[in-house]
This record gives C-alpha cells, sequence and structure tokens, in this order.
C-alpha cells in the first residue's frame, strides 16, 4: 500500500545567566500563544552579531566540573554495528549481516538489556536495492531503501512495539535521481521526513518539503515548504520540530531555523533564528527554550555566528559559543548541553555555568565515538569502533549514561 573565565562570576557570566532565563519564559509564553491557534507564523530578522558582549565562550568562562552524567551500562556490539536516534528506551540500528543475501541488517538495541533484535532481514524492494538508513521511535520503525545503480529509493514504516513489527510495511515516498534521498526522523509513532530536489537533477528549482505521518493516518501531512533545501536534519524532542529552510528567499541566501509545535498536530511556530545571509547550519535542535545549533564551516564577514562551533540561544542574544568543529546534533536535558567534539563529548550547564567532558573509549579515536541521541533525552546513548592491541578494528563499544 502506498501513501503519500573559570572561577569567580564575570559581569558577562552574570547578564547572560539572566538572559537565559528571561528566554526560557519568553519561549513559554510563545508555545503557550501557538496552542491557541491565533498567531501567525513571523520570519525573524538576520542576526549579525558583532558585539563581543552577546557571545560567551563556554571554554573560558565557565569552571571545568565533572560531568553530571551517570555511566548507566556498557556492552560490546559486532564490528559493523551503527546506531542511531534512540526514543526511550530503544535505539534503531543497522547490524552486520546474517546471511549472504544483504549487505546488513535493521534492527533495535533495547537500552535496558544491551540486546540486539533483528526486524528487517532483507530489502523490502528486493536485492537490488540496500539500506541506506533507519530510525526508531517508541511506536513506529521506518527505513529507506536505495537502488544505487539508479539513485532509486522509497521510504518505508511500520507500526512498532517491543522489538517487534506489529504491521506490514508501508511506503510513505519515494523518488529518483531527481530528488535526494530524504532526512528523516520517528518519535513517538510518528515520522517526520524532508524531501528535497537533487544538486544536479533536472529539479532544482522546484521547492523542499516537509512532511509527517503517523501509524494509521491515510497519507502524509506537510509540515512545511521551502523555496530551497532544507539545511538541516528535522528533529523532534519535547514536541518540538526543529527544521532548517530557506527563508526571505526574495532577499538573498537565509536559512531560518524553526522550531514547530507537534503536540496537537497544528505544526504552528513556537521560535525561529534567522542566520546572516550565507550562513548554513550543519545541526540544529530546539531545546529548554533555546536553539543549539552548529556551524561547520567559518564565513567570513558573518560576525560571530558565522564562526565555526555550537551555539546555544535565541534571537536578540546572548549565545553560549564551544569553539570546536561540530560532529553530532547536541543533546542533553534542561540545562545539560552535550556536544560533540572529535576526542570526547563536551557537557556544558548554562545554568551552573560550568564543563566538562566525557572522553571516549581507549583505542577508538581514529573511528570517533558518535552519539545515537538527539535533543532532550533521559539516556543518552553512545557508540565507537574499538581497536585490538594488534590495532585493527575489532568491535563496538556503546554505552548509556543517565542525564
Amino acid at each position: 500500500m502506498k501513501l503519500f573565565g573559570k572561577d569567580g562570576v564575570s559581569r558577562r557570566r552574570f547578564l547572560i545567566g539572566g538572559a537565559a532565563a528571561t528566554a526560557a519564559a519568553t519561549a513559554a509564553m510563545s508555545l503557550s500563544g501557538c496552542n491557541g491557534g491565533e498567531e501567525e507564523d513571523k520570519t525573524g530578522e538576520p542576526q549579525f552579531v558583532d558585539d563581543d558582549s552577546q557571545i560567551i565562550d563556554a571554554l573560558e568562562e565557565y569552571a571545568d566540573a565533572e560531568p553530571a552524567v551517570t555511566l548507566n551500562a556498557t556492552w560490546t556490539l559486532p564490528l559493523g554495528t551503527l546506531l542511531y536516534h534512540s526514543d526511550g528506551v530503544w535505539a534503531a540500528a543497522m547490524m552486520t549481516p546474517e546471511s549472504a543475501t544483504s549487505i546488513n541488517t535493521l534492527g533495535v538495541l533495547s537500552l535496558t538489556s544491551g540486546d540486539l533484535y533483528t526486524l528487517v532481514s532483507s530489502p523490502v524492494r528486493g536485492r537490488t536495492y540496500g539500506f541506506h538508513d533507519v530510525r526508531c521511535g517508541s511506536g513506529i520503525f521506518t527505513w529507506l531503501e536505495v537502488e544505487y545503480s539508479t539513485n532509486t529509493w522509497v521510504l518505508l514504516a511500520a507500526s512498532y512495539a517491543d522489538a517487534s513489527l506489529l504491521s506490514d510495511p508501508v511506503e510513505l515516498d519515494s523518488g529518483g535521481a531527481d530528488w535526494d534521498p530524504p532526512m528523516f526522523t520517528a518519535i513517538g509513532s510518528t515520522v517526520y521526513w524532508q524531501k528535497c530536489p537533487s544538486l544536479t537533477g533536472s529539479r532544482t528549482s522546484d521547492a523542499s518539503h516537509c512532511y509527517a505521518w503517523s501509524v494509521g493516518d491515510e497519507g502524509r501531512h506537510e509540515v512545511w515548504e521551502s523555496p530551497g533545501r532544507f539545511a538541516t536534519q528535522p528533529r523532534v524532542c519535547g514536541g518540538i520540530l526543529t527544521i532548517s529552510p530557506r527563508v526571505r528567499a526574495d532577499e538573498g541566501t537565509y536559512y531560518g531555523m524553526t522550531a514547530l509545535d507537534v503536540s496537537n498536530g497544528s505544526y504552528k511556530q513556537v521560535d525561529q533564528l534567522v542566520l546572516p545571509a550565507g550562513v548554513r547550519p550543519f545541526e540544529a535542535v530546539y531545546m529548554d527554550g533555546s536553539f543549539a545549533f552548529a556551524i561547520e564551516a567559518s564565513y567570513n564577514g558573518s560576525g560571530s555566528l558565522g564562526n565555526m562551533g555550537t551555539f546555544i540561544g535565541r534571537e536578540g542574544g546572548p549565545y553560549v559559543y564551544l569553539g570546536r568543529e561540530p560532529a553530532a546534533c547536541p543533546a542533553g536535558k534542561g540545562t545539560r548541553y552535550i556536544i560533540k567534539t572529535r576526542s570526547s563529548h563536551c557537557v556544558i550547564d548554562t545554568a551552573e555555568q560550568t564543563y566538562g567532558m566525557i572522553s571516549c573509549p581507549d583505542r577508538s579515536l581514529d573511528y570517533g565515538d558518535y552519539p545515537a541521541s538527539e535533543g532532550t533525552c533521559d539516556l543518552f546513548l553512545v557508540y565507537a569502533t574499538v581497536k585490538n592491541e594488534q590495532g585493527m578494528p575489532d568491535s563496538v563499544n556503546a554505552r548509556v549514561y543517565a542525564l
């Protein structure tokens, strides 16, 4: 079936604490207003920041402290296991094959036991297709299959609960070489995906679309239309969907990180932060009344928000800043933000004004220790490919931290 300063309190640190509280209160009022369905979505003003007082460098201004996280469990998984966004106590997994009929298999990892379960052993579309991406919500399992010789793809989903698929797969969307394989995420019983025209196809001038589908729906729902390609993966936490569409298209190339209320299906805009002209976000998620967003490269002449690194803040500032090359979507809980760097995960607490580090396992630095959690979460999952004493990749180390 097909359905569509290290010590003391500086003046700047004092000011940002008050500003953060004000931002959270403003966000709460904005969300309350949107729930009433009476406010129109508005496009924000581009944020050109050239005032140093608006930027607080966490590594310079915050105190060094042990991260407020607790290691719950560590598991050794088969080499080649890849883990993806976890919703509750389940994380999607792409695993090594159980037979020669498929390059890999799809399933889930239990964050309570460390057990892996296979759910899809071979591509639904046949042996010419391969698994490309996968996500798991508490009530939905969704994955992408691609026929790489023609760049044909199909997005599929099935009802899910407790390591089992409860329905046959449903085709949500499909495309060919003119459309990039979609970026998507799953939360609860809903999948959100973005369909963008390929940079080299015949549809380059077409709009991009963000869609949603929930288990039991007869068809997909359009959430947002962008006059250009979306810049970041869709992310959902706390009932808020974060997307980064093109905005102000008649004025130039602007990306507006946009927070939408999806808790009641209204898709009303809660908040938006428009970056300077030409600056493209690498990751963005709305957490605790602020955007946590990453800039992958430095943009000359774009002010502080055009610098490489990760920022936490809202329109008007101020912004907490970590000047390290970003590698993944920020995660965390409350005022604690976990940001992936090359050799560790930096844990920043904007209320306590502290930072600490979660180091990667021994012999894993070459391959990296990556989060399989995004946005607000109770359990933070990371995984790393670990080498043996001879220097050869040997296994995957998965760790779960309680926040």
